[in-house]
């Protein structure tokens, strides 16, 4: 009996020793300079419409699959919160972020929030564009560009006696900023225009929904055509003529579904579109290996095409619209 005691102990004491060599083993590994733990990275944006950031979403994710790096997209509430967006910037530090990508509501307040906080992990600002624009900060096509390109399309299109009228909104982010002043500067000197209308919300009507805006302007101000600078005024303006069963001519930056849409219904006549998977995907080189990516992608520009409903299905065109169909 008590050599059965005797082995049983025995067994008792090797197999306690087995489990302790393992949890020791298993926190060495762990804990070696080799064994590095994923990254994470978050892509924090404005607005709550997650299928608006998919292609930039797409772009990123492949490069951070491809480094076994988590990415995390993380929308707001509103569309125009700073506070809100500071906030989540601080939250995301705090929780161990190892960078960060920003698409900025207000790219002036943003970038301040992020300078006073000194932080010391990449931090990516996409769709933002400054004079001293670093490329391994941030990651934008020529916005001025697209919209003078835009413009050039405009006065190519139109007669000099057309009506114009300019949505000008979002104005205090970068991208949409200079896009309005590229198209501003393009019917200026690239030919002539008979009348140009801005509509903009002041600020007793900022708290109005952005469609009823739109729909009292078309009321308010005859037309020949209309152009917008990004996705929300565009779809505001497109949601508006379909409401009030009207037709313009159309000129837009934007990507959304629904301006595709329009374009081959041919209300918008001519949509400039970024590639933004290609910026996804830059902004997640940079936000991982921040210093080679400076060195490889130093000069790398983002394309953008002017696409009519007469060349949407080029090749170039149609891989740009459509990038994820086969």
């Amino acid at each position: 009996m008590r050599k059965v005691l005797k082995n049983k102990n025995l067994i008792i004491l090797i197999a306690v020793l087995f489990v302790f060599l393992g949890i020791t083993l298993s926190s060495i590994y762990s804990n070696s300079p080799g064994k590095e733990s994923r990254k994470k990275v978050s892509f924090i944006v404005y607005g709550d419409d997650s299928e608006r950031w998919e292609n930039m979403r797409q772009g990123a994710g492949l490069v951070c699959e491809e480094n076994d790096a988590d990415l995390a997209l993380i929308t707001t509430l509103s569309e125009n919160d700073v506070k809100e967006q500071e906030e989540i910037i601080s939250r995301e530090i705090s929780n161990g972020a190892d960078a960060l990508i920003i698409a900025a509501c207000n790219s002036k307040e943003i970038k301040d929030y992020i300078n006073g906080l000194r932080v010391r992990i990449p931090v990516i600002f996409i769709g933002s564009d400054s004079e001293e624009n670093n490329k391994t900060e941030f990651v934008s096509p020529n916005d001025y560009q697209i919209g003078y390109d835009l413009g050039k399309q405009f006065v190519k299109n139109e007669s000099d006696i057309v009506t114009v009228a300019i949505i000008s909104e979002n104005i205090e982010r970068d991208s949409v900023a200079l896009r309005e002043k590229g198209f501003r500067d393009a019917i200026a000197t690239e030919g002539k225009v008979g009348k140009v209308l801005t509509w903009s919300r002041n600020d007793n009507e900022k708290t109005v929904n952005r469609r009823i805006f739109v729909q009292r302007a078309l009321v308010s101000e005859a037309c020949d055509a209309i152009v917008t600078f990004d996705n929300s005024a565009t779809d505001a303006l497109l949601d508006a003529l379909v409401n009030l069963n009207q037709h313009s001519k159309v000129y837009s930056v934007s990507t959304s579904n629904k301006a595709v849409y329009n374009l081959y219904d041919k209300e918008i006549r001519a949509l400039a579109y970024p590639d933004e998977y290609s910026m996804g995907y830059l902004a997640a080189v940079y936000a991982l290996d921040k210093k080679n990516a400076g060195k490889k992608y130093t000069g790398e520009e983002i394309d953008y095409k002017i696409v009519r409903k007469e060349n949407m299905y080029d090749e170039d065109n149609q891989t740009l619209l459509f990038p994820f169909v086969n």
